[in-house]
């Protein structure tokens, strides 16, 4: 693995991160019914995951041309290693999810309590808080996954659907840009397609998954579930992300096959 695909597998790996925490704002929303700036200070921290998935796609492209250039058409395994770094930082994304709910959970309690981000970043950075950072560091429990061998309380569509999505959205800039290996004259045509296949998965997201775990939370704001029951949920959910990335694997090819057939026929 080149420096620069590992420095590709680098941001893969921050995106993919935020992107798994991203469900503890709705616990943690649960838990202070704060739910405004749970999800306003995630959107700070997801800033980093943005900005991170923005520089992904031109190094990678740019190791795509000099490869071409070489007359090297065989470089699948640089793919691989991306996409097995997404599968890594979920795996992660997992193991720290309650360390990183608690934290959360602080950082909503201590912003209300300075009420600006400035001084929130401050008092975060400081030595006194570094050194009570173990108290918020918690292992999965072992309940949580005990949960997980009785009958899912998600419904297997939204797991699916949830898991494809996330496939997806995890292969649909690299399957573009490998096209570009298979069919070096339209690459840039199938570069520029990216978006419709993340548009795809963004729209089963939106019309399908979020309704029905946005449903759920509001449920248990209501008191017709447990939050105990919504965790579950939320780890069911999980996994079908580690499913989603796993099946980009399998994805890479054919859906590059596919882009290429696209840019063949999108003016024929």
């Amino acid at each position: 693995m080149s420096s620069q695909i590992a420095l590709v597998a680098l941001f893969t790996f921050v995106v993919h991160l935020v992107a798994t925490l991203s469900l503890s704002v709705r616990v943690v929303g649960l838990q202070t019914l704060r739910w405004a700036v749970s999800f306003s200070l995630f959107n700070i921290m997801a800033l980093f995951s943005r900005l991170s998935n923005t520089l992904q796609a031109p190094l990678l492209a740019k190791t795509v041309e000099l490869n071409i250039q070489a007359g090297r058409f065989d470089q699948v395994a640089d793919f691989r290693w991306v996409l097995a770094f997404s599968t890594l930082a979920t795996v992660a994304g997992i193991l720290v999810f309650p360390s990183f709910q608690r934290l959360m959970t602080r950082l909503v309690e201590t912003y209300y309590h300075h009420r600006s981000f400035s001084k929130l970043l401050v008092r975060s950075l400081s030595l006194s808080t570094v050194r009570t950072l173990p108290q918020h560091l918690k292992w999965p429990d072992s309940a949580n996954w005990q949960a997980i061998r009785q009958k899912p309380n998600v419904p297997i569509r939204i797991l699916v659907l949830n898991a494809l999505s996330n496939a997806i959205i995890t292969v649909g800039v690299l399957s573009t840009l490998y096209a570009g290996y298979i069919n070096p004259d339209l690459r840039a045509t199938a570069a520029s397609m990216s978006g419709l296949i993340n548009g795809l998965a963004t729209i089963i997201m939106v019309l399908f998954v979020d309704p029905d775990i946005a449903l759920l939370a509001d449920e248990v704001t209501a008191g017709q579930y447990s939050t105990g029951y919504f965790r579950r949920y939320i780890i069911q959910v999980l996994l079908a992300r580690l499913a989603g990335t796993i099946l980009a694997q399998f994805l890479l090819i054919p859906f590059a096959h596919l882009v290429i057939w696209l840019a063949q026929h999108l003016y024929a």
